[in-house]
């Protein structure tokens, strides 16, 4: 897996780049952070600041769009822990998953829902 970090793309420094052609002239500034793993699967994040985001009053999971993620993180309560200090929420407890494995829903700021899993789905769903 690899990280390339995250940039800040403003519209007054770089008028003509790509995310400026896909979403329109309300949008001013945005951060963005990438992760990719090794097999090229690529996840992309984006942080709206200007306009800045309209956070969810709370948690929906009927809305409509996606409902979570799902990532592995080998240490669920570290990240949890990184969620809260960072304004974000935890949905629900930490549950087991059998064994020494477990999961947490969390919320980020801007309602956005991920579901962090100690071991990869491989392991997870071997011998079920």
């Amino acid at each position: 897996m690899s990280i390339r970090g995250d940039r800040t793309t403003d519209r007054a420094e770089t008028e003509n780049a790509p995310i400026f052609k896909i979403y329109d002239s309300k949008l001013h500034k945005v951060k963005i952070a990438w992760l990719g793993t090794g097999n090229s699967v690529g996840f992309e994040v984006f942080e709206f600041i200007d306009p800045p985001h309209q956070p969810v009053p709370e948690f929906e999971y009927a809305r409509s769009g996606f409902f979570h993620i799902a990532v592995t993180s080998p240490d669920v309560d570290g990240a949890v822990n990184r969620v809260l200090e960072n304004g974000g929420s935890q949905v629900g407890e930490t549950v087991s998953m059998g064994g020494t494995e477990k999961a947490a829903y969390v919320s980020d700021p801007w309602g956005n829902v991920v579901e962090l899993l100690s071991c990869s789905f491989e392991a997870l769903m071997a011998n079920k």
